[in-house]
């Protein structure tokens, strides 16, 4: 057996016994101590076989012995010995000594039967010979008894080798699993304290807001401390917009703006898409939008997959270098798009810096639509971009004149204007307040359910959509307008 301490923390002990080794040498041991008791039985035996020899006689009328203590024309009679306690008869003694049948008693003085064995005259025992017998019977006995002593010491002194080394063992394996156990039993306890702390914060939280004993400032830093969704927020207000560009913002809601009649319950989904289907009211349509970003489109797969419409970007001007450019699959987008029998509406990227900039941006998108049927909006997206764009430090005020100089411009040109953006867009980046109720609102919104409270018309609902036609994932919406 050998240990070594683990390289663990706990330093524990590492006992490498080789319990099939002990065994193999204790049964060679066995073997070794059955084969010499074997050969010192055999010598028992030749000696014993020797002393009967040498001690037992035939009894002759003319011995002095016999003519002493009896007539000498009788033999004497063997005297029955004294009854001797039984003794154990060991394995070894069982297998080494075989019983002996009795041998048949033969007359002195009668000859044997041609076709039989000769048959050894019957023997007599004078008292003196009888005593002799007695002692070397003893001494056998007493050599058979050392014998089996010695295979017993053979025996108990492997128990003694064997017990300590099970025991440690033993003590080392449940060791080992009542560590593991107790690990485990830490680890499941640590969570679940953790569970139940979370469970008992968000009891308090939901207790506090069911009876309305929670302050704002305490609202907003569970809202922090949980990271919690701006729809799920949004459920607990119904006089502010709740949104999130790097923090979480509570927008007052202005009752004098136009507010959305959506009935929500219409609302439903299957296979990732949604579905508005109101009754007695216009059901929404399933679009696209669309830019060079996709590549080749089949547009007869697309139309296939249930989709009605696609917006597809018309151009845009640089951030960097203020140039107006066309979107390299304008041309290809709305051809296949409007063979495939969609609806197209556009939408242009703005960096304008001025509304003489928005005028011409607008002018730009008018030239490129000559020749197309366009039955969908006509679209100014003017978006913050996390680079060092152009446009990123105009103020709100700035973007709404921007914007409104845009859109003027294309309704004047017989299409219908919208802007595009999202909750944190239109409540913090352009003043809302000049363009709601006066041009039509692209909400950008990824939950489930829209929670913008003022008028929109189309809702896209997620930027990472599949259909089939388009590789890879694409901006999906549903339009609610004419």
């Amino acid at each position: 057996m050998s240990k070594k301490k683990l390289d663990s923390p706990s330093g524990e002990w590492e006992f490498n016994i080789d319990v099939e080794g002990i065994r193999a040498d204790a049964a060679k041991e066995e073997q070794q101590n059955n084969e010499a008791a074997d050969q010192l039985l055999a010598q028992l035996d030749e000696m014993t076989g020797a002393e009967d020899e040498e001690s037992v006689e035939t009894s002759s009328p003319s011995s002095s012995d016999a003519s002493a203590d009896s007539p000498s024309d009788e033999p004497v009679e063997e005297e029955e010995p004294a009854p001797q306690a039984p003794q154990p008869q060991t394995r070894a003694a069982s297998s080494a000594i075989p019983p002996q049948p009795p041998r048949p008693p033969v007359s002195q003085g009668y000859s044997t039967p041609d076709n039989q064995p000769p048959q050894r005259p019957q023997r007599t025992m004078t008292p003196s010979q009888r005593r002799k017998a007695e002692k070397a019977r003893i001494k056998r006995e007493k050599r058979l008894a050392k014998v089996e002593r010695n295979r017993q010491k053979n025996r108990i002194r492997l128990s003694t080798v064997l017990a300590p080394i099970l025991a440690i063992t033993n003590v080392i394996t449940i060791g080992a699993l009542g560590i593991n156990l107790l690990q485990s039993r830490l680890t499941i306890q640590e969570a679940q304290d953790t569970a139940a702390q979370a469970q008992s914060q968000a009891d308090e939280l939901q207790y506090e807001l069911d009876n309305n004993t929670i302050s704002l400032d305490d609202f907003t830093y569970y809202v922090a401390e949980y990271n919690l969704s701006a729809q799920f927020i949004q459920e607990f207000f119904d006089d502010r917009i709740v949104y999130k560009d790097t923090s979480v913002h509570y927008a007052e809601i202005n009752p004098n703006l136009p507010m959305n009649s959506y009935d929500w319950e219409a609302l439903s989904w299957s296979d990732g898409r949604p579905a508005y289907t109101p009754e007695g009211a216009r059901h929404a349509v399933l679009g696209v939008d669309v830019s060079y970003h996709q590549g080749d489109i089949d547009w007869n797969a697309v139309a296939a997959d249930g989709v009605s419409f696609a917006m597809i970007r018309a151009g845009y001007r640089g951030y960097g270098t203020g140039a107006l450019m066309t979107d390299d699959y304008f041309t290809a987008n709305m051809e296949g798009a409007s063979a495939a029998g969609l609806d197209t509406g556009v939408y242009f990227f703005s960096q304008a810096l001025n509304t003489d900039e928005a005028v011409e941006e607008a002018q730009y998108v008018i030239d490129l639509l000559s020749g197309y049927t366009v039955n969908m909006p006509v679209v100014f997206d003017m978006e913050v971009l996390t680079e060092d764009a152009r446009a990123n430090d105009l103020t709100a005020s700035e973007r709404a004149e921007i914007a409104k100089a845009f859109c003027d411009t294309i309704a004047a040109a017989g299409y219908t204007p919208m802007i595009y953006g999202n909750t944190a867009y239109y409540m913090a980046k352009i003043n809302f307040d000049e363009i709601c109720g006066n041009y039509g609102i692209w909400l950008a919104q990824y939950y489930d359910t829209p929670f913008f409270p003022y008028q929109f018309e189309m809702w896209q609902y997620t930027n990472s959509g599949t259909v089939d036609g388009i590789s890879g994932q694409v901006d999906m919406n549903l339009y609610f307008g004419d």
